[in-house]
């Protein structure tokens, strides 16, 4: 059995202080391959830096809402950075990038057009996205309905079943993370239910994103295992079943 994180920050505290140990954590448990996003033009290079040492992980670039600085509002979002970087060290995926608007100061019409144009980057480069949303699922269906020629998937997805049927029909794959494994996130849950088996992929955003046994800050690419358990009890399908079809999926998208 072999699982993949399809994201997970490996460049950032804790994991990165004892990343070796964490690769030997992972591996114990049948996780073998990881998909690292960034947040910001540093983390980009960072998360580049790591998937050329490590043949196991891919790198994905991006600015994502919450670093949207007041210094990048006055001086205007240029994609030029990404699209340098993106030629110097291949990336599979322009990530993550989004809509956030749960931010104290969240900039709706900036935050639109800073997701516009690494959409237009993507488009140009070929490359999948990966997607941040929090509390603008339709403000973000209507965006990327703009971009017919993107795909990508809606990371840590918490849109809901009904909302979640107009993504995949763009095209769009489905992240679930920790909340599978809570009982009462009967949102997720339900979602899982409905998303086709062939756009499902799994990931843990660790550090980030806690689950049912594991703390907020505390999560690791190991727990993606409990993730894809989780999934095979709702689907009714076996681990090895569940494993198998997910880590095509992020292959597939991916194209690694």
């Amino acid at each position: 059995m072999k699982l993949f994180d399809s994201h997970c920050h490996l460049t950032d505290s804790p994991l990165f202080a004892d990343l070796d140990e964490v690769f030997n954590r992972a591996a114990n448990v049948g996780v073998c391959r990881f998909i690292v996003p960034a947040y910001d033009l540093e983390s980009s290079r960072s998360a580049c830096r790591l998937a050329a040492k490590y043949v196991s992980v891919r790198a994905a670039i991006g600015l994502h809402p919450a670093w949207l600085s007041q210094t990048t509002v006055n001086d205007k979002f240029s994609p030029e950075p990404l699209r340098q970087l993106a030629r110097l060290r291949s990336p599979v995926a322009i990530g993550e990038i989004g809509l956030d608007y749960a931010l104290d100061q969240y900039l709706a019409e900036f935050q639109a057009t800073v997701l516009r144009a690494q959409l237009e980057l993507a488009l140009v480069l070929s490359l999948p996205v990966i997607i941040h949303c929090r509390r603008a699922f339709e403000p973000l269906y209507l965006i990327l309905r703009e971009f017919p020629g993107v795909v990508g998937v809606i990371h840590a997805y918490g849109g809901g079943p009904k909302l979640v049927e107009k993504f995949i029909a763009l095209g769009y794959y489905i992240g679930f993370g920790g909340g599978l494994t809570r009982p009462n996130a009967k949102k997720v849950r339900q979602t899982a239910m409905v998303v086709p088996s062939e756009r499902i992929l799994l990931e843990t955003d660790a550090p980030y994103i806690g689950s049912h046994t594991v703390l907020k800050g505390e999560s690791e690419p190991r727990d993606v295992l409990a993730v894809a358990q989780a999934l095979a009890i709702l689907r009714g399908w076996s681990l090895d079943e569940t494993a198998s079809l997910t880590t095509t999926n992020v292959k597939r998208l991916f194209s690694v």
